[in-house]
């Protein structure tokens, strides 16, 4: 495919601004054309790259998402010898200096196929990419490419995102605000347009799958009609750009947020019993465990100790005076005997 890119210069230099530069890994003819004295002058200079066709990286793609982080990738080339290795480089003007790739993806082998920046400013702006390549068996080709960046911008999902329904009328009112940009100045109205799905929670398609009819507009609210209050439904909505400097791609998503009511009684009566039976299966389990825990580290002793019984004032009294009569008995003197003599007196004959 070829492009052209003229400029009219009064000196002997030019100089091409980023938006007007053309990538060149495929090579490039450059022609001057001149008048002096009435004399018409033209010439032609040719630029073709060095190193092996077929060496030079493949399928280079990059993708800003979440405000200001990007990835590049690519693949290696079809020729490219096994032990290949390719740095990306990039350039936010010819004024700077180019930076190298701070974050390097590899594959398998060690080969790089991937970068990723972070912090990426200057999104409106057409930044100049090239990719070398390095090889001890053969010379690789390079490869470049101008990109602006605000094209490659995956956008993020519209913001603060509220429904307000009404039976009566049968409709509900969804409002949002624009997706956050780095680069964006100023009011965002009119720089999108929105795709609102809204399904029937029921159905559970894929708003990717079944988005071919859904509705598109590009204010920042839309009225959903033929609202039934007894459904549930689910919402999703996405922007791509419409104006200004923001990509035309869809970008993501928004989380699924439900309104409505589902309507179904047996539903409710089936959630009931479940939280009942779940409390009666909950009550009986903390039960058996205390159960267990009583059984293995306490005895029923300790945990049902006796009932203290009142003392008996009348038992201890008589407890006492056995006591004192037996010490009383016990101090008397001992009792000393007489000792009586008995003479026998027999009569002789």
């Amino acid at each position: 495919m070829l492009s052209f890119c003229i400029q009219s210069v009064y000196n002997k230099t030019c100089m091409f601004s980023m938006s007007q530069a053309k990538p060149i890994h495929k090579g490039a003819l450059f022609q001057v054309q001149a008048t002096y004295n009435h004399t018409f002058y033209s010439g032609e200079g040719r630029f073709i790259p060095q190193g092996m066709n077929g060496t030079s990286v493949e399928n280079f793609s990059c993708v800003i998402y979440n405000i200001s982080f990007m990835n590049c990738t690519w693949e290696a080339g079809r020729n490219a010898p096994e032990d290949t290795q390719y740095f990306l480089f990039w350039q936010y003007s010819k004024e700077e200096d180019e930076q190298e790739c701070p974050h390097y993806v590899r594959d398998a082998p060690g080969r790089h196929i991937a970068c990723s920046f972070q912090d990426v400013k200057d999104i409106k702006n057409t930044v100049y990419f090239l990719v070398n390549g390095s090889s001890n068996e053969s010379e690789i080709q390079f490869y470049d490419e101008y990109i602006a960046l605000y094209e490659i911008e995956k956008l993020t999902p519209p913001l603060n995102i509220t429904v307000s329904c009404s039976e009566d009328r049968a409709e509900c009112i969804v409002q949002w605000k624009w997706p956050q940009l780095s680069h964006l100045e100023g009011n965002g109205d009119g720089c999108f347009e929105y795709q609102i799905d809204i399904q029937n929670k029921k159905t559970n398609a894929n708003p990717k799958e079944s988005c071919n009819e859904c509705p598109t507009v590009t204010e920042t609210s839309y009225t959903f009609q033929n609202y039934n209050g007894e459904k549930k439904y689910s919402l999703q909505i996405r922007a791509k750009g419409d104006t200004c400097r923001i990509s035309q791609n869809w970008g993501e998503w928004s989380e699924p947020i439900e309104f409505g009511t589902d309507g179904n009684p047996d539903d409710a009566v089936l959630t009931y019993e479940t939280v009942l039976l779940l409390i009666a299966l909950g009550t009986i389990l903390v039960a058996l465990v205390i159960f267990f825990l009583c059984k293995r580290y306490c005895s029923l002793k300790k945990l049902f100790s006796p009932v203290p019984q009142p003392k008996n004032k009348f038992g201890e009294l008589f407890q006492i005076s056995d006591k004192n009569i037996q010490r009383e008995w016990m101090d008397l003197p001992p009792t000393k005997y007489e000792t009586e003599e008995i003479t026998t007196v027999e009569e002789i004959k």
